[in-house]
């Protein structure tokens, strides 16, 4: 067909730039993960230890997140990136940004709609879903909603000049604006920060300051990118509404996310079990962040490219390693911090007294659930995305509703039989991510079985076996009579069991055959052999 691109006729290039793309997606996700948790073990001592000042500031996130998902969410993902990926591969890049200009202009209006009618509903929304928390909270958390809103705004931009440059495989310049944004709200920590009522609110106007300037970098980077974009409003333009239909569901199921993180908040009782559910919801994330996401985010434009050209063997091969991946990374870090939950919440959030043993105790007992979450929605990510590729979206929103309901019905059930556990938040949250894997594991082999993933089961198996062999190893080691005090040893002695399990891990899979690891000891003979070429010239 004319006009069209011909796959690339070097598969093994088309590998070692996928490689490198993900590893700089990874070196910006964890950079973004560090700075981003610094900011989260920052929100403590900031507020001098006061948790009804520090469970008010992350309820004040949580309306402005959720329309933000609503508005934006994983529709660039689902249908800017991909769309705009397949126009680049079929060399009809100005066609596509036609549709991709007015949905941009579109939602911009519609975002500042939104910010406005935030700032109205804030007082009636927070106090809606939390009955159970103090006066003082509520209050609190209405006006760091209020300074929070307009971020919306910004972050939607920002959002939509990184979709752009995904899209044209610009990984190197989306890598590192978070890590920027996460600076920018570390310094608005510190400088605005305070244990007072107006503490909290002080940093939130920071925290929109820093959204400000992470979108102007973003569109600088993304500048070049947009030359061929228009300023129109025509909603009745058919490249428009087709990226509506991938949007909407894409919002609605993204937003589903949120609400069930709203749902979780609202059943946390007592004072601080909002701060110690947040804790243990970043930590889990932190793997999940640096690994699934960026495996992930890479994939995305090149299997919508190799949809666009009806490479169906190609896309299998690609779904499946990048799930195989993400699974060989994911797992011995679940495992990790399954083993090592308390260390874990102590070596991250415990810098100060300000973090009592009683909150690390709380924070742990809800990470321990969430470690078998992280591998559940590291495969309905991985899966969401292929979906996006071939641009669609209606099973990610029947998914996302099947979460919420389920969700919602067992933390129900956990409250009726009152046992009183902030654990059971998290283990309502795995069960239905465990539920999730399979259902969208079971949609999208039978509705696109020419390039469903294959051999997952025995590779599973013997990640299962691996992680065994790393968590024997690491409780045997936790027996032994050996509890530092200082922190620097603390870090040490919980880095020194993390290497000596990993180790486990890695010689089992090792013994089993697992590809990743041939795969990585090919890539580590090849940087030698380059560093002692480089050393003889």
């Amino acid at each position: 067909m004319s006009g069209e691109r011909k796959p690339e006729s070097n598969p093994d290039r088309k590998q070692s730039n996928l490689s490198l793309a993900t590893v700089l997606m990874m070196i910006g996700l964890l950079l973004s993960k560090l700075t981003g948790q610094l900011r989260e073990i920052l929100v403590v001592p900031v507020f001098g230890g006061n948790t009804g000042l520090s469970d008010a500031f992350f309820l004040g996130f949580q309306i402005p997140d959720l329309f933000y998902q609503l508005l934006v969410g994983g529709a660039i993902q689902a249908a800017i990136t991909p769309t705009l990926a397949a126009a680049v591969e079929r060399k009809k890049e100005k066609e596509g940004w036609r549709g991709v200009s007015i949905f941009i202009n579109i939602t911009a209006v519609v975002v500042l709609l939104a910010v406005f009618i935030g700032e109205l509903l804030a007082p009636i929304l927070i106090p809606l879903y939390n009955p159970n928390k103090s006066p003082a909270v509520i209050g609190l958390a209405v006006q760091v909603s209020r300074a929070l809103f307009p971020q919306v705004f910004f972050m939607m931009l920002a959002a939509l000049c990184i979709g752009v440059l995904n899209a044209y495989k610009r990984f190197q310049a989306t890598a590192f604006g978070p890590p920027f944004y996460n600076i920018c709200v570390i310094l608005a920590m510190l400088l605005l920060g305070q244990a007072t009522s107006s503490g909290p609110v002080r940093v939130a106007a920071g925290v929109l300051l820093a959204s400000c300037a992470y979108f102007v970098l973003q569109f600088y980077l993304a500048r070049r990118e947009f030359h061929n974009y228009t300023l129109s409003f025509d909603h009745r333009d058919q490249d428009f509404r087709r990226l509506l239909k991938l949007a909407v569901p894409t919002l609605i199921s993204g937003s589903i996310i949120q609400v069930n993180m709203i749902i979780l908040t609202g059943f946390a009782s007592g004072s601080g079990a909002v701060t110690a559910l947040r804790n243990a919801s970043t930590t889990w994330q932190l793997p999940y962040g640096i690994f699934a996401v960026a495996i992930g985010n890479v994939m995305l434009p090149s299997l919508a490219g190799l949809h666009a050209v009806g490479d169906h063997r190609g896309s299998r091969r690609l779904l499946t390693r990048s799930l195989r991946s993400a699974l060989f990374m994911i797992v011995p870090s679940a495992a990790l911090f399954l083993a090592m939950r308390q260390d874990v919440i102590r070596a991250i959030f415990q810098w100060s007294a300000d973090y009592r043993e009683d909150m690390i105790t709380s924070a742990a007992g809800i990470l321990g659930w969430y470690c078998v979450a992280m591998v559940g929605q590291t495969v309905v990510f991985i899966i969401n995305q292929a979906f996006y590729a071939r641009r669609i979206t209606k099973f990610t929103l029947i998914n996302g509703l099947l979460t919420l309901v389920l969700n919602s019905l067992l933390c129900l059930l956990f409250n009726y039989l009152d046992t009183g556990n902030l654990g059971n938040l998290s283990l309502s949250y795995t069960i239905t991510s465990v539920i999730s894997v399979v259902f969208m594991y079971i949609l999208y082999s039978r509705n696109l079985p020419e390039a469903a993933p294959r051999r997952l089961w025995p590779f599973a198996v013997r990640l299962v076996i691996c992680a065994a062999a790393l968590l024997a190893v690491v409780m045997l080691l936790g027996m032994i009579p050996f509890n530092p005090a200082g922190k620097i040893m603390q870090l040490v002695w919980l880095l020194a069991r993390s290497i000596i399990g990993i180790a486990a891990f890695m010689l089992v899979a090792n013994w089993l055959k697992v590809a990743e690891v041939e795969d990585i000891k090919i890539k580590a003979r090849n940087l030698i052999k380059k560093t002692v070429r480089k050393d003889k010239n």
